[in-house]
């Protein structure tokens, strides 16, 4: 075999271990997931500083080190942390990469469980609890949501009820303790508080919203709904009754369009079917449009729910809400979910 067609063929052999074990996945492999970041210090060297980071770009994967303007992809930085040669160590650099991509498949990284940013003030939920039968029925009436659904939500340790400005609320929160959200259970906004206007959602203190909500629970599941904000979130569960996918899909939200995912969180992405349902309106556009940028080279495959086909409908919780009706106000043929 000739040089050239020997390099020719490890060059193709890098790029299928690039979209099998991109940058993300392969920090977290050798051990250094924590380092799957835009900016925190060098796992590569000394350093004290968030100067180094990862990046998605033309649906590669990359490091950056501002500090020494070093910079490169899987195999580079493969070859800066064994200290091999970029050209001379070339096949040995692909052996390495080869062999730690495997690891994915001996044990996969969806089980190990994500490890949320730890606040410096955890959200402070004391006096909330799951709700009583009154509580669920007054919230099924208001965002049209069954019962089922929102049992199904404390089950899983999602749904909570309490007080809030004086208010009864509704809320969710999950298991990794970084991020609670809560809104009125009359449906009506929070009153205007000093600097803050009449708003429909109450965001804990303490609360990370870059944290993807349900991120946690749902290493078991081989597909992943990722939704925009609480009632969707909830919706999602009426879909995974609705379509016998209780145990196939995951429900994960983003409580905020402007709000990337955090860094953290990527490679727990891994091997993922990830269905967007992106609010129809420009917010959610550009949302869907960040979090695929994010995801791209890290889940197993990225596609969305179109709710342009449907009058009047915005989003998951008014599709819901729609199918809920008695009678319904619209028929779908297709299933919503992965």
């Amino acid at each position: 075999m000739s040089n050239t067609h020997q390099y020719r063929r490890l060059k193709k052999k890098c790029q299928q271990l690039k979209d099998k074990c991109p940058m993300p996945v392969l920090l977290a492999k050798l051990g250094l997931g924590a380092y799957a970041k835009r900016s925190c210090p060098s796992p590569l060297r000394p350093d004290h500083t968030p100067s180094w980071g990862i990046f998605p770009h033309q649906g590669g994967w990359y490091f950056k080190d501002h500090a020494n303007d070093d910079s490169g992809d899987e195999l580079t930085f493969i070859a800066r942390l064994k200290g091999w040669d970029d050209q001379r160590d070339f096949k040995r650099i692909v052996e390495f990469y080869q062999e730690t991509a495997l690891r994915v498949d001996v044990a996969p990284l969806a089980i190990v469980p994500p490890q949320p940013p730890a606040p410096s003030t955890p959200p402070d939920l004391s006096g909330f609890s799951a709700g009583t039968d009154d509580q669920l029925l007054k919230l099924s009436s208001l965002r049209s949501i069954s019962v089922e659904a929102l049992q199904l939500a404390t089950e899983r340790g999602f749904l909570i009820f309490g007080r809030c400005f004086n208010c009864d609320v509704y809320g969710l929160k999950d298991s990794s303790g970084a991020l609670a959200e809560v809104r009125r259970l009359d449906g009506q906004l929070f009153p205007a508080f000093n600097s803050l206007p009449a708003h429909k959602s109450h965001t804990v203190r303490g609360s990370t919203k870059s944290w993807p909500l349900g991120l946690i629970e749902s290493t078991t599941a081989p597909s992943i709904v990722l939704v925009e904000g609480l009632p969707d979130f909830l919706a999602a569960f009426d879909f995974m009754l609705r379509e016998d996918k209780v145990d196939t899909v995951a429900p994960v939200s983003m409580l905020s369009a402007s709000a990337s995912i955090e860094d953290t969180a990527l490679a727990h992405f891994h091997d993922k079917r990830v269905r967007m349902f992106p609010h129809y309106d420009e917010a959610g556009t550009k949302a869907a449009e960040r979090w695929t940028e994010q995801l791209t080279g890290i889940a197993s495959a990225i596609d969305y729910f179109n709710f342009s086909q449907f009058p009047a409908i915005n989003d998951l919780a008014d599709l819901n809400a729609a199918l809920n009706s008695v009678p319904p106000t619209i028929t779908i043929s297709e299933e919503v979910l992965p």
